[in-house]
């Protein structure tokens, strides 16, 4: 009897979650996060910094440090953009950036219908319409974000527990 009980203790930990609920854990934490950016046409590369943090309200906060100092405070209908260098303020309404596919996963979730593949139990796609998102996490506190945006750049963001 004690080993019966002993067996179905262990059972739920074996257990894995979900693609799209160990996403929505990872970001529930708060993370850094640098991006890079390739613009082939220009034959340009970006960098930036930040944090990336979720309040208690499901609003998400990012202060990007460097290049340039702004805060974007975003929620299921807006994203407010401080400039911090500039002392302006910005807001955008959320349905007029209906592209930005991984700004929409980030607010209102991960879903397993849209992973359209598991390359193996840590790398996988995402995919929208034409839009495809490549993730990868490296270990627990470390996942790769990979995409193309709608001015065809491309984009690394490497995020950090």
């Amino acid at each position: 009897m004690k080993y019966i009980l002993f067996i179905w203790m262990i059972i739920p930990l074996t257990i894995e979650s979900s693609t799209s609920e160990q996403l929505n854990d990872f970001f529930d934490s708060d993370l850094t996060f640098t991006q890079t950016s390739l613009n082939k046409n220009k034959n340009l590369i970006e960098e930036s910094e930040g944090i990336f943090k979720r309040l208690e309200d499901n609003t998400i906060v990012i202060e990007i440090s460097t290049p340039f100092r702004e805060n974007y405070f975003i929620d299921k209908n807006k994203i407010e953009i401080h400039d911090l260098d500039f002392d302006q303020v910005r807001i955008i309404r959320r349905e007029d950036i209906k592209e930005n596919i991984f700004l929409g996963y980030l607010v209102d979730g991960f879903d397993d219908s849209y992973i359209t593949s598991e390359l193996n139990d840590y790398e996988f796609k995402l995919k929208i319409n034409e839009q495809n998102i490549n993730l990868k996490f490296i270990n627990k506190n470390h996942l790769q974000v990979k995409f193309k945006d709608n001015m065809d750049i491309n984009n690394l963001i490497n995020f950090y527990k």
